[in-house]
C-alpha cells in the first residue's frame, strides 16, 4: 500500500533534523594541499574531520584562512575548532580550549637544490642560509627551531606553500622547510603548470622529526566526540582508508605517521 506523506510533514521533518544538527565551524589553513584542498573542498584533514563528526549529526562548516589567521579566528571565537595545533602552539600562543591530543603528524624536511651540494646534520647549520618556512613554524616546532630562526637574518615565513616550493626552484632562496606531502603535491602541480623544470634534482634533510598535531575545540563535548570517533576509525580501518585514497589519487607514497597515545612514529 502506498502511503502519501504531506509536503508540510516532510518540511517539518527536514526542519527538525536541521535543528538537531550541530554546526561545527572549523578553521583550516588555505594552502596545505593535499591535507587541505580549498578548490575541491576536500583533502586528508578535511576527510578525517568529516568522517569522524558527520555520522554523529554534526554539520561541518569549513573556513579557510592564511595560516596565522586561523588561530586568531579561533581566539576571537569566530570558529569552534582550529586544526594544526600542538602543545607547543598552545603554550606559545596561550590558547584556551579542549585539545584533541595528537591525531596526525606532518613530516618536515629542509629542501635544497642538489646542485648546491649542501650537507646538513644539525638544525643550527641552517642559520647562515636564506630559509623560507611556513607561517607559524617558530611557535609550533619547539625552542631549538625558534633559536635557529631567531639567529638567521635571512629567515622568512609565508602562508603560501605553493609559492614556497616555487621560490626554491627559481633559486630565490637557498632552503625551504615544509612537510614532504605538501612539497611533493605542489612540486607536481608546478611542473604540470610549466612553472618549474621537472628535471631539477633536490636534496632533503630530516632535521626536524615529526610535527604532531591535533585540533583545539571550544566545546568539550565536540572534542570528546571527535576523539572517540577517531579511535573508532583507527580500529575499523577508515582512518587508513583516507590516506590510502590520496596515495592512489596522487600516485605518491605518503609517509603516513601513526599517532597513538600522543606519540607518533613512521
Amino acid at each position: 500500500m502506498l502511503i502519501k506523506v504531506a509536503p508540510s510533514l516532510l518540511l517539518l521533518l527536514f526542519l527538525s533534523y536541521s535543528c538537531l544538527a550541530e554546526k561545527l565551524t572549523v578553521a583550516l589553513g588555505n594552502r596545505l594541499a593535499p591535507w587541505v584542498m580549498t578548490e575541491s573542498n576536500d583533502g586528508i584533514l578535511i576527510e578525517l574531520i568529516s568522517e569522524a563528526m558527520e555520522p554523529l549529526g554534526y554539520e561541518i562548516d569549513k573556513v579557510y584562512f592564511p595560516y596565522a589567521r586561523r588561530v586568531k579566528s579561533y581566539q576571537a571565537k569566530l570558529v569552534g575548532v582550529v586544526c594544526d595545533i600542538n602543545q607547543n602552539h598552545i603554550n606559545n600562543s596561550a590558547l584556551e580550549g579542549y585539545f584533541s591530543g595528537i591525531i596526525y603528524a606532518y613530516k618536515n624536511y629542509a629542501f635544497s637544490l642538489k646542485k648546491r651540494n649542501y650537507s646538513f646534520s644539525h638544525m643550527s647549520e641552517l642559520s647562515q642560509y636564506s630559509l623560507l618556512s611556513w607561517q607559524g613554524a617558530r611557535k609550533q616546532l619547539g625552542s631549538t627551531y625558534d633559536l635557529m630562526a631567531a639567529s638567521n637574518p635571512f629567515y622568512i615565513e609565508t602562508y603560501d606553500q605553493k609559492n614556497q616550493v616555487k621560490m626554491l626552484f627559481l633559486e630565490r632562496v637557498d632552503i625551504i622547510q615544509l612537510d614532504v606531502q605538501i612539497f611533493e603535491f605542489y612540486r607536481a602541480n608546478l611542473i604540470e603548470e610549466n612553472e618549474i623544470d621537472g628535471n631539477i634534482e633536490i636534496d632533503r634533510f630530516a632535521l626536524f622529526g615529526t610535527n604532531p598535531n591535533g585540533c583545539l575545540f571550544h566545546s568539550s563535548k565536540a572534542r570528546d566526540d571527535f576523539v572517540k570517533q577517531i579511535a573508532l576509525m583507527k580500529k575499523d580501518g577508515r582512518y587508513n582508508q583516507v590516506f590510502n585514497k590520496y596515495n592512489k589519487e596522487f600516485d605518491h607514497n605518503f609517509e603516513k605517521i601513526t599517532c597513538e597515545n600522543n606519540r607518533c612514529k613512521n
